[in-house]
């Protein structure tokens, strides 16, 4: 997921193919930071069953670093380890460290909307993907490029992602996914954007899995910064345990 906030205003009659891969660029530029901290509050919908999770976390984009730790009561201290490819979890009862992969991949997170994938999806986006504009919309009163991104290697999440960017602030406010037949898998929708050190932030972010009734999962930032200094061991299989 990439935002950025750029003064730049392009040429209605100049924009061509190549403009959308300069698009990417400025929606991918807001991923530049060192680090970044962060508190949520993720709410999962199953039918009529809500569910409330609380977790913060600390990110590192040299190495695709990312651990999080769970602080609502049904899951406190569990924890989420991320290394580039490779994704742990922490189970505090148990005192037991698994490697999530294969099959398991595909599960949603804590029950989520989000999957294990989601969570591994990292790297250089305009490496991956091929793109092409379509024609402009408007999406909740926001005039709106709209960049057709197809895969063009394997380990691509999804075989085609179809990008909503605000047309002056250059943050996607819509990402649909779809599957290789083209069947729409999942729909992100973000909003309450914030300008925090220099980078429009969505505050709210909606994750609907397109395949199944009545789901849906919100994630809400209550609080994230970006640059902020962290302790060598952070990004640690050993800090999986400490309390």
């Amino acid at each position: 997921m990439k935002y950025l906030l750029t003064i730049l205003i392009m040429i209605p009659s100049l924009v061509s193919a190549q403009s959308a891969q300069e698009i990417i660029r400025m929606v991918d530029r807001n991923e530049r930071y060192v680090t970044q901290k962060y508190s949520v509050t993720m709410i999962i919908t199953k039918g009529k069953r809500e569910l409330k999770k609380t977790f913060y976390g600390y990110g590192q984009k040299k190495g695709e670093k990312s651990l999080i730790v769970f602080t609502n009561p049904e899951d406190r201290g569990v924890r989420y380890l991320k290394l580039d490819q490779e994704l742990w979890i922490y189970f505090p009862d148990a005192d037991d460290i698994m490697k999530i992969s294969g099959h398991m991949l595909r599960q949603g997170m804590m029950g989520s909307d989000i999957s294990y994938e989601d969570m591994l999806e990292s790297g250089d986006f305009e490496k991956k993907y091929a793109y092409v504009l379509l024609p402009e919309q408007v999406i909740d009163g926001r005039p709106c490029f709209v960049v057709n991104c197809t895969a063009k290697v394997r380990d691509a999440t999804y075989a085609r992602q179809v990008l909503f960017v605000d047309r002056q602030r250059y943050v996607p406010v819509k990402i649909d996914m779809y599957a290789k037949g083209g069947r729409l898998l999942k729909r992100m929708t973000l909003s309450d954007m914030k300008n925090i050190s220099g980078r429009i932030v969505p505050m709210t972010i909606k994750i609907r899995d397109m395949r199944k009734r009545g789901t849906g999962t919100v994630v809400r930032f209550r609080s994230i910064s970006f640059d902020v200094p962290l302790d060598a061991g952070t990004f640690t299989r050993r800090s999986l345990r400490r309390k």
